[in-house]
């Protein structure tokens, strides 16, 4: 289900731009960003309340993930609202 909803991110921006650029440009970013947590789990900065929570900016996004045991879980979603 991750994997759909990054890929439906990438899409609705490739029709609200009109060229994938953007959208390409991003991509790169995200793995890059998911290759170094991959390394250091503990990259971000952790979010208030949550011990286990963080996140780190990637672009215009907010990645947020969660550490489980030998595990970083990253859910994909948009990390804010789109204006038209």
């Amino acid at each position: 289900m991750p994997k759909d909803n990054w890929t439906n991110i990438l899409k609705f921006y490739t029709r609200r731009n009109g060229s994938s650029g953007y959208s390409k440009r991003h991509k790169k970013e995200f793995w890059k960003v998911v290759r170094l947590i991959r390394v250091n789990p503990h990259l971000g900065e952790t979010v208030p309340g949550y011990d286990n929570r963080r996140r780190t900016v990637v672009g215009n996004f907010v990645l947020a993930y969660e550490l489980a045991k030998d595990v970083v879980y990253i859910p994909l979603h948009p990390g804010r609202q789109t204006r038209r």
